[in-house]
């Protein structure tokens, strides 16, 4: 057992001393690499798959001190027909805790388990690249759009079978359910919002004067739409009249992703410009800007009341703690993009374009000592 290997080694006064193999640190560098190699599949639109991770160290981390230590995380990798490793384009947790749903470059939704990630179902429908999944808030439908001009709500209680599709549709980039489930709002790559599923709305489509949006979310009060896309600007709609209520330019380029805390007026929003900006939408004001890296941030999600992870081009994930507008943790370990972030009880989970999904536990968020991924596992065969 390696608790009870050891091996001679010489000090630096000349003794001959014994060394156990876990505490040496080119060993455990060594294994830490071998867990993470990866071939990436599919073409990244971030670093080469090959080159090593190199995280961006921004003034914020170094006055934050945030943790460059890897945290524990298990890897599961997507394999496809023939063996073909799938690169992993969005995914959702379910809020029963039960589930991951995970969208793959070959156009199918693999429903996985928490518990040991093996396949339950697998979810045939779309033609083209899947660029959004969302259950909602009871996890009794997941919904799912992209590239194919489909929308397709996939009932869970009869084993994801296809309960609605809506064909002919523009090119969606998001879909979120509101609070209670009784809604949709979808964008895609145009500056309309497009509301779905609530009988009595006098407007169904709304407007506003950012084309190419890429993100539409509720508030958890139910008072407010908030979208954004390529302006950069965040956009608030009243969601009872539909109205645009204010915008706030907030980020240099696309913004491509926004969170709301729950139960809280505070959204998060990234973008291109590889920023994370804290925003109070009852206030109607920033509370934090917190430059994370000098690449660009595609996806976040939240994981606490104070923590919320954020992710990109340059292959880390990062959580920042929105009361003091810092980042407090660096996750380590993808090969590629970061593309897409999902949050379920105490568990984060991460898409790659490096064909892989991680776990990473959020009890152990804070710093720690170094830890080693465990090995990388296939799924989805």
């Amino acid at each position: 057992m390696m608790d009870s290997a050891y091996e001679s080694k010489v000090s630096g006064r000349g003794e001959k001393i014994m060394v156990p193999y876990r505490l040496r640190p080119n060993r455990l560098r060594a294994m830490a690499i071998a867990a993470a190699s990866i071939v990436v599949a599919g073409e990244s639109t971030a670093q080469d798959a090959t080159s090593p991770i190199t995280p961006t160290v921004t003034t914020e981390l170094r006055v934050s001190g945030a943790s460059m230590l890897p945290l524990q995380s298990r890897a599961y990798r997507l394999v496809g027909e023939s063996d073909v490793r799938v690169v992993v384009t969005a995914i959702s947790a379910d809020p029963r805790g039960e589930f991951l749903a995970a969208a793959g470059d070959d156009h199918v939704i693999r429903i996985l388990s928490t518990a040991n990630f093996s396949v339950i179902h697998k979810l045939v429908g779309h033609r083209d690249l899947i660029r959004t999944l969302a259950f909602d808030p009871g996890g009794n439908k997941l919904v799912s759009a992209g590239n194919d001009g489909q929308l397709i709500v996939w009932d869970r209680n009869a084993d994801f079978a296809v309960q609605q599709k809506m064909t002919s549709t523009p090119a969606l980039a998001c879909v979120r359910f509101a609070p209670d489930g009784s809604e949709m709002a979808a964008v895609g790559f145009d500056n309309e919002i497009y509301l779905i599923g609530r009988q009595k709305r006098e407007r169904s489509v709304l407007t506003c004067e950012c084309n190419d949006l890429r993100s539409a979310v509720y508030r958890d009060d139910s008072g407010v739409i908030a979208v954004a896309g390529r302006s950069g600007d965040l956009h608030l709609f009243d969601f009872v009249t539909g109205t645009l209520a204010s915008e706030h330019p907030l980020h240099e380029g696309r913004i491509h992703d926004i969170v709301f805390h729950r139960s809280s007026n505070v959204a998060i929003c990234v973008g291109d410009d590889g920023a994370a900006t804290v925003f109070d939408t009852g206030q109607k004001k920033l509370l934090h800007r917190i430059q994370v890296t000098s690449g660009k941030l595609f996806a976040a999600t939240v994981l606490n009341s104070q923590l919320v992870a954020v992710a990109g081009s340059d292959n880390v994930i990062r959580v920042i703690n929105t009361d003091e507008g810092r980042v407090v943790k660096t996750l380590a370990g993808h090969k590629g993009s970061v593309s897409t972030l999902t949050a379920s009880d105490d568990v984060l989970f991460s898409g790659s374009f490096d064909a892989t999904l991680r776990r990473w536990p959020i009890g152990e968020m804070g710093p720690g000592e170094e830890r080693i991924a465990d090995a990388d596992t296939t799924v989805g065969r």
